[in-house]
């Protein structure tokens, strides 16, 4: 009896440590006592005005009071920007920024590029409403806290270069830690998703950062675990295999990201579509480029393939137009001669140039 006894207090002296030890992991948040943020500028019903000359001035900068929540625990609140047009119930909403601090600056040709993602006229006054939305990100479950709606009213232009495509920049060990310098990614529908490709230089750490502007001072996205971002200032860098080239992936909307290894070459009727001619990384131009002395052949075509083999290859849409799809049409050679091949891979779809000498 005595035994049972025993075993009987080590069961409930057991479910007891469990029982604090689960109540000590799992905090339960009281969300009646959470405060959300309140929008402090730009103030309600601001109107603005926005200059092509001005595109790399500040538009303006957002800010609000600090959402708070009962726990003593918290690391950091992740704050978002959102805007969308008046009385559309931010149901194609648009991002403006993400930061764990209370304020979060743009540019004039980053705002207008996500009014126009909108769909809104240039030229044209239209109105918009944003707000901010506040959240914690660690193990405990956390129910959303929305700031009050404020709106605005703004003129887009029409930009001369073309679009503006919202972009991260990536500095790292392999270009000095420098984000003002930094190769960048871009968001081509402004859907908070970032592709491009980077190319890491043999030597080094293979280490980086996303950052959303040219400096240190703005949201910062490092390590929190394999393909997971953390835009804590103290999070630590991100990482790459090694040398070589990467199809990039960042999602900051749910703040993860991937890479696929990606050396490509020249592949075609010269090489006996058997072996590819590497191309190299023109960091000047942000493209990949081969010279090449092509010989007399009949009926010479080439293409463009990845890490020497057929599963990522590109090729001339039919009928040509200067743009590249995967798994498209061989490109003609019009004669022998020593040709540059430019692979371009920074646009919402991949172009090249062909350049004789």
């Amino acid at each position: 009896m005595k035994k049972i006894t025993l075993i009987l207090i080590t069961i409930i002296s057991l479910a007891f440590l469990y029982s604090c030890e689960k109540q000590l992991k799992d905090p339960v948040l009281d969300m009646d006592k959470a405060v959300a943020p309140n929008l402090v500028a730009p103030e309600n019903a601001s109107e603005f005005i926005l200059i092509e000359e001005n595109a790399d001035s500040v538009f303006a900068t957002f800010e609000w009071t600090a959402a708070t929540y009962d726990l003593s625990d918290i690391e950091s609140v992740k704050y978002i920007i959102y805007m969308d047009l008046v009385d559309s119930s931010f149901m194609k909403m648009k991002e403006i920024g993400s930061t764990t601090e209370t304020s979060f600056s743009i540019t004039v040709a980053e705002m207008n590029s996500k009014l126009l993602s909108l769909g809104v006229e240039v030229e044209v006054v239209s109105s918009f409403e944003f707000k901010v939305y506040a959240y914690v990100n660690n193990e405990t479950t956390y129910s959303d806290l929305y700031s009050t709606v404020f709106t605005f009213n703004a003129t887009p232009y029409e930009a001369s270069g073309g679009i503006e495509y919202p972009k991260l920049w990536v500095p790292g060990d392999y270009q000095g830690w420098a984000p003002a310098d930094a190769p960048v990614i871009k968001s081509f529908n402004d859907d908070g998703i970032y592709t491009g490709y980077l190319y890491f230089p043999e030597g080094g750490t293979f280490e980086f950062k996303f950052t959303s502007d040219p400096d240190w001072e703005h949201t910062n996205y490092g390590f929190e675990a394999e393909g997971t971002l953390s835009i804590d200032a103290g999070a630590g860098n991100l990482t790459v295999p090694g040398p070589g080239g990467y199809q990039v992936v960042v999602d900051i909307n749910n703040l993860t990201w991937s890479y696929t290894a990606e050396s490509w070459g020249v592949i075609g009727e010269f090489t006996s579509w058997a072996d590819d001619i590497d191309m190299e990384w023109d960091a000047a131009n942000n493209y990949l480029t081969l010279t090449y002395d092509v010989p007399d052949l009949p009926d010479n075509r080439f293409k463009f393939r990845a890490n020497d083999a057929w599963d990522i290859n590109l090729g001339a849409n039919d009928p040509p137009d200067g743009f590249l799809t995967q798994g498209g049409g061989d490109i003609p050679i019009p004669a022998p001669g020593v040709y540059t091949f430019n692979l371009i891979l920074d646009g919402p779809l991949p172009t090249y140039e062909f350049i004789a000498q």
